[in-house]
């Protein structure tokens, strides 16, 4: 330690006088020689026991240096580490990164430099309000330097900017390693069934579907309400934090309401195209016709006679209207192919849709169609044929929705249509093979549950 006391006081000291070189080497000389002389002299004595007991001494003095050297150690990495600090904050409302950056404490200069590498593979213009960002630091003198940004950028990946070697950033784009899983969502409905499904861990996807089975007995907009129920079983892939990256297959849906309790099964039958929904029973969830062919929207006039809200008298409403914003999906009700696209009077934008034993469905006062929707084109049942507006004799923006049966207008509300294709034959044993195969996955889901709130322990029991 002496000598490193040495080096260090000659490093810092001020060498102008070379006159005094001379004696400085000289004196340097002498103390090396009366070192080496006391060192002799230590080692005659220790070995002479002049100093006590030497496996004691030895051992006290071997710890003192381990001590000292631990010591030593603490202090060079906590040095290290003192100087780079991490700064988590979220975006503001309105904020944009680089605003968050500069309020972080980063200059404009660094942030413009990060920003321009984040921009080879990431759009800041999507990071949204709330979001979590990391920036890293390092300090130089009395200065914060801007060292390193990282942030999700979406469930499953993670955007970094790093500051390299050579002065500049560089940025990357690491996707996370992924788990899968079959996931089980068996909930009462709070507030929302979107807004329930969405925290449980599901997606838009999974509530889509769930509609869209249900669609032809449950009004979404009238017929749920807190306290339902409702269970999807469904693929889930998820990233380290547990949120939802993506899903796979949509295995089950059940859904009780006041209405009472139904519940599907995915299957696609042998030379199907696509799977399809179907009881326990497997009969088909499908029906003939859509009861609203409009996701989401409120029911704002019945069928039946009402007073006209533009002519100011009581006339007979022979449709029943859905209000939903401008540019809301509208579907179609069933198959079918359309007989008249285009505007039609006091109609606006109207489209007619033929479908078999005699129906059509009609559709009017649309802000604009959909792409490829004219006299003559078939449509599936829930394809998108246009949007919500507000044309022809219209107070506001809404779906007027007709049903027609043999040329005459009945009410969509109450019609009492078939059912789609039912499972039977070899399709049927096919289907109930499958339908076990989905049961068991999910008790086995209801079975980990179980095991788990039986390992957690009785807080009631327990401390408080």
């Amino acid at each position: 330690m002496r000598g490193s006391d040495t080096g260090l006081s000659a490093r810092s000291s001020h060498s102008g006088a070379d006159a005094k070189g001379g004696s400085a080497k000289a004196g340097l000389a002498g103390l090396a020689v009366m070192a080496g002389a006391a060192g002799l002299g230590l080692a005659l004595a220790w070995q002479a026991g002049l100093f006590g007991d030497g496996a004691a001494a030895t051992a006290r003095r071997g710890a003192a240096a381990y001590a000292a050297a631990l010591r030593a150690e603490h202090q060079a990495f906590t040095e290290v580490y003192l100087r780079h600090e991490t700064r988590a904050l979220r975006v503001g409302a309105g904020e944009t990164l680089a605003g968050l950056m500069v309020r972080a404490g980063a200059g404009q200069g660094a942030t413009n430099a990060a920003l321009a590498s984040i921009l080879d593979v990431y759009n800041p213009r999507r990071i949204r309000p709330g979001q979590e960002i990391d920036l890293f630091f390092r300090r130089e003198g009395e200065a914060d330097q801007l060292t390193g940004v990282a942030f999700r950028s979406e469930p499953g990946a993670t955007v970094t900017a790093n500051l390299t070697s050579s002065g500049e950033f560089a940025a990357r784009e690491v996707m996370m390693p992924l788990k899968f899983e079959i996931s089980r969502i068996a909930a009462l409905i709070e507030g929302s069934l979107y807004a329930t499904a969405l925290n449980r861990g599901a997606t838009d996807r999974e509530v889509a579907a769930l509609a869209d089975a249900f669609s032809y007995d449950i009004d979404f907009q009238r017929d749920i309400s807190p306290g339902d129920s409702f269970e999807l079983v469904f693929e889930r892939f998820y990233d380290d934090e547990g949120d939802t990256v993506r899903t796979g297959e949509l295995l089950f849906l059940s859904l009780e309401t006041r209405r009472g309790a139904r519940a599907f099964y995915s299957f696609q039958a042998p030379g199907d195209a696509r799977g399809d929904w179907y009881d326990a029973d497997g009969k088909s969830a499908r029906r003939f016709l859509m009861k609203t062919p409009i996701n989401g929207a409120r029911l704002s006039s019945s069928f039946g006679m009402r007073r006209h809200p533009v002519l100011g008298y009581t006339r007979m409403h022979r449709g029943t209207d859905f209000a939903a914003a401008t540019g809301a999906p509208i579907l179609a009700a069933g198959e079918g192919t359309i007989v008249r696209a285009g505007p039609f009077g006091t109609y606006g934008n109207y489209i007619r849709i033929r479908h078999a034993n005699g129906y059509e469905t009609a559709y009017a006062h649309m802000s604009r169609f959909a792409r490829g929707m004219r006299t003559g084109a078939r449509v599936h049942q829930g394809q998108v044929i246009g949007y919500v507006g507000t044309t022809g004799r219209s107070t506001g923006p809404h779906l007027h929705y007709e049903v027609l049966r043999r040329g005459q207008q009945i009410n969509p509300m109450t019609i009492q249509v078939a059912n789609g294709r039912n499972l039977s034959g070899r399709n049927l044993e096919l289907f109930q093979i499958e339908r076990e195969r989905i049961d068991t996955l999910r008790h086995a889901r209801d079975n980990e549950a179980a095991e788990a709130e039986a390992r957690t322990p009785n807080r009631r029991d327990g401390a408080l």
